[in-house]
């Protein structure tokens, strides 16, 4: 019931099918948003071979149940900003809104200015 609520509310929202056309970052030209461009590489979890992907209710997973190369199931999914020629045929593409994180409170510095202090002096001595 939830993913066919998120499917809906997908809909509704901007596709950005006209940004990042020949950038890796910037804002799309529909809706204003700022948006980075991500590949998503399946992998095998036991001999780490790149396997088809496929986009199943927004997340990425393998199209194949198990690995052609050595018969396992379990997999793991890399988070690329670029990648080469090779990986094409393999890469999910995603533009992902980045929202900014509401620093101003977190990273607030105060400087307080101290009273004048005497140096202190640690005495050693043997007994």
């Amino acid at each position: 019931m939830i993913n066919l609520i998120d499917l809906f509310l997908k809909k509704s929202s901007c596709n950005h099918t006209h940004a990042l056309i020949n950038t890796n970052e910037g804002y799309c030209p529909d809706c204003g948003a700022y948006l980075k461009k991500y590949f998503y590489i399946v992998r095998c979890a036991c001999c780490e071979v790149k396997r088809e992907a496929k986009m199943y209710f927004g997340e990425v997973m393998p199209k194949e149940k198990f690995c052609t190369n050595c018969g396992a199931k379990e997999f793991y999914v890399e988070k690329l900003e670029v990648i080469s020629f090779i990986d094409i045929p393999y890469a999910i593409h995603t533009k992902e809104q980045i929202t900014p994180v509401q620093d101003e409170l977190a990273s607030a510095q105060i400087w307080v200015e101290g009273e004048k202090t005497k140096p202190v002096k640690f005495l050693t001595g043997s007994a």
